[in-house]
Formats: C-alpha cells, structure tokens, sequence
C-alpha cells in the first residue's frame, strides 16, 4: 500500500499533493510501470481521507496519462510512464538515432521551436519579479495569459472571448476529465469513428454514453443526428485528424441549430491543428457562428510549440463557466505561473504569430517533398494520398493483403515507426483499414527518400503482385 505524510502537504489541497506525490513515484520508477494501484476505497482508508479526494487525484493522474483506468479491473500505471523505461526507450532511441525514423510521432520538430527568444522571455519574466509568479495560480490561470489568449482569439480567428470564461490547463486530455466531470454522470456524448480516441480515453472509468458518427470528405456525418442520444458533439471543424476532412459550411449550420434546439445541448469544438493551413483561408471557428453559448473551444499550445510546454486552454459559454466555478474551481491549475507568464509574453511580443508563420512555410515544403518523394515511388502503383490542407500528416491507402497490424510490426522490424488508421478508431471496422497515417511533423528533410524507400520495402509483394496483373 503506497503511503505518503500529508501533514507535509502545506497549503496545498489534499488530491493535489496526493496526485504530486504519485506522479513524482511514477515517474522515478518507484512505482513501476502496469502496476496496479489501490482501489479508491482502500487507499482512502488507509491515509484516512474521503474517497473524494482519491478520485480527484486518480482523474488528474488519468488525464495526463499517467495511469490508466480498466473497467471492472481498477487503475494501472501506463507502461513506459516510469523513468526506468524512460531511460530504456531513450537509450534505444540513441543507438537507433541513424537509422530509425519515426512517422507516429505528430509532434512539431524541436529545431523549430524558438528556444532563444523562449529562453530570453523566461529570464525577463523571472527578473521582473511579477507578484503573480510567487502567488497561489488561480483556478482557471493567470489573467495576463488569458488575456494573452483572448487577444490571440480576436485577431487571429475573429473570436470575441471574455478572458474570465477561458480555463488554463496541463493539457487536452486535463480539459477533457474536468469537462466531462462538468457534464455529470450518465451524460451521451457524440464523436467520430476515429479522432476522438483521447477524449474518448479520458472517460475511461466514468459513466459517459458516446454515440459514434462515421466521417466522410465533408466531415462528421450527420445523417442520424437527430435521432441520437447524444446531448453533446465533440468535432473538429477545421481539420478532422485523422483525415484532414473539414467540415463543411451545410454541416456546420446544421450543428448549430441542432445546439439550439434544446438548452442542454453542446458542441465541443477541438480546434486541433487550424493555424497549419496550407491553401487559401481557415473557415472561422464555429464558436464565431455561436448566437446562443453553445460551443465549448478547446485548442493547444502543445504541437505547435513542443510537447513538453503541455499548456491548453478551454473556453466555456458564460452559463457553463459559472456552474464550473461553483462546482469545480476547488481544481487548482496544473500550469506553473513561471511557464504561463512566459508565455503570456510571448504571444502579445508577436512572437507567436511569427513563429506560426515559420511553421507554415517549413512544413509546406517538408509536405511538398513527401508527395513528390511518393509519387516517384514504385508506391504509385499500389497507393492513393488523400491531400490535406492543414495539419502536418499524410494519409496514404494502400491496395495490399496485409493487415494493419502486419504492415505496423513490418515497418517497425525496419526501424520505422508507422501508426495506421485503425489506431485511431473508436470502433473497428473493415472499412478503416489499411490507410497509412504519414506524420511528417518530426522527419528530418534527409530521411525522406528512406523513410519512402522503406515504405516501398514492406509492400514489394505487394508491387511485384500489380506488376505481374498489369
């Protein structure tokens, strides 16, 4: 039985020291990884607190993926989380350095990511000694930052935002836990066949009901939507990862007037990877097309900054920001004010706005080379690319015998890392198979041709087999 001293806690809440002080195990190994926690009910007895305040905990160390929840089984610690694997992976990683390429991996290249001005912003916050950065974090973040953002949202997307109704988080899948907690038990939510698999992950252990809709060229279909349970809708307009499908302006209407209809209705906009378009201009969120505080707008600083900077941001219609302060904003924030001044900074310097820029331009030309490097490829003959306007993958179907799980264990035997599509669907079906989800995000310019080369590899029976019928 873990056992921690909470009299040493300070002023700190309960399920927060006790959540610290499990990641703080996890991450040292102390707590391997797969192992089985105790139950809510045990451990709340043992350290003699409600069962409340270990369900608090277990929910934060949920949404950041520290552990996870099995239904009938109890909590485990996510394999790899523990610093021993860490190291593992990590020194793994380094003798494969030349020759692994990873295309799971959706996160933007570290050589992007402006680590001087970062560096030089996070100096000048510390030298100033703002009183903000020795104060007890606000529940919903500092004010400078949402401020920050709120700003950002007017001039960049044309969404007017009160900063009091945006909420600060370590995260998505953070947001996640406390909107479905927002929700209550019992609630239906709607979501796609595929791209929904964090959110649908973090209710892990709760009562949600989903309904699924299939998705198309135009978006979440929207077919039965009438017809459904479903009180809320999670989309993502702007691009539907994985299938880079923007949801289109027919749809988008009917999405709000079907939010209209009945006051308990809700859309949950994931505004997922919109400042990486590629072609002509971003449809406006659905938020701005809101008359009646219907839509709840999440986005992430995470993937076009870096990975480790887990700052996202939720921004709630006004009736719902008040029941979360009455009912949830015993939540402390989980973002430092150290990390969010910085970039409160950042973003009201500009230099955010020009970092999306350089963005734009590298991964346009990354995104060109691997089309051109596939259509000079023996793949030509086996594959289809489906084109993306935004985002910084490529989805490749392919006409081959192999299963998903075949083609996966066959690019990693060639030190490839290759995610399909069914990894990312909530239901499996024959119908999501054997499209290759291409991340270019993190592939150095150089590996390009191999990384095609070997594409090429694991389908050659498949090559050799249209050849010989053609």
């Amino acid at each position: 039985m873990i056992t921690y001293d909470l009299s040493t806690r300070g002023t700190q809440p309960k399920y927060e020291f006790l959540y610290r002080c499990i990641r703080a195990d996890i991450r040292t190994g102390v707590i391997p990884g797969s192992s089985k926690l105790p139950s809510k009910r045990e451990l709340a007895h043992h350290l003699n607190v409600s069962v409340s305040t270990i369900e608090q905990a277990y929910d934060l160390l949920v949404s950041e993926g520290y552990i996870q929840a099995r239904p009938g089984s109890g909590f485990y610690v996510t394999p790899g989380k523990d610093e021993g694997t860490y190291q593992d992976t990590v020194q793994d990683e380094a003798q494969d350095e030349d020759d692994s390429i990873d295309f799971s991996s959706n996160r933007c290249s570290q050589m992007l990511f402006p680590a001087d001005t970062w560096a030089r912003l996070m100096r000048k916050t510390l030298s100033e000694r703002d009183p903000e950065l020795f104060e007890t974090v606000p529940f919903n973040g500092l004010l400078r930052l949402r401020q920050a953002i709120a700003g950002y949202l007017y001039e960049f997307k044309g969404m007017k935002v009160r900063p009091e109704c945006i909420i600060i988080g370590a995260g998505t899948e953070y947001l996640y836990g406390r909107l479905l907690q927002l929700f209550g038990d019992r609630r239906c939510i709607g979501i796609g066949e595929y791209g929904s698999v964090n959110l649908f992950n973090v209710s892990q252990g709760k009562s949600t009901l989903w309904d699924c809709f299939s998705v198309d060229k135009q978006g979440l279909r929207l077919d039965n939507l009438e017809g459904s349970p479903a009180e809320a809708i999670h989309v993502s307009p702007a691009n539907h990862f994985p299938t880079g499908a923007v949801l289109s302006d027919e749809r988008r209407e009917q999405l709000i007037e079907w939010a209209n209809e009945r006051p308990e209705r809700y859309i949950i906009e994931d505004d997922y990877d919109s400042e990486l378009r590629y072609f002509g201009r971003s449809k406006p969120p659905l938020f701005t097309q809101d008359t009646g505080e219907k839509v709840i707008y999440l986005n992430t600083f995470s993937k076009t900054l870096v990975p480790s900077l887990r700052i996202s941001y939720m921004v709630l219609p006004k009736t719902l920001m008040e029941i979360y302060r009455k009912q949830l904003s015993f939540f402390s924030c989980t973002v430092s004010s150290f990390e969010q001044l910085t970039l409160a900074e950042f973003i009201m310097g500009g230099y955010f706005e020009r970092h999306i820029h350089r963005l734009r331009r590298y991964y346009s030309k990354q995104r060109a080379a691997f089309i051109d490097a596939i259509m000079a490829s023996p793949l030509t003959s086996i594959a289809t690319l489906d084109d993306m306007e935004v985002g910084t993958h490529l989805l490749m179907h392919v006409n081959t015998n192999l299963s998903d799980q075949e083609i996966a264990q066959a690019a990693q035997d060639k030190g490839l890392r290759l995610s399909m599509l069914s990894d990312y669907c909530i239901e499996q079906t024959v119908r999501n198979t054997h499209y290759a989800v291409i991340n270019i995000a993190s592939v150095e310019s150089g590996k390009i041709d191999s990384m095609v080369g070997m594409l090429s590899e694991i389908f050659a029976e498949d090559i050799k087999r249209h050849q010989k019928t053609n």
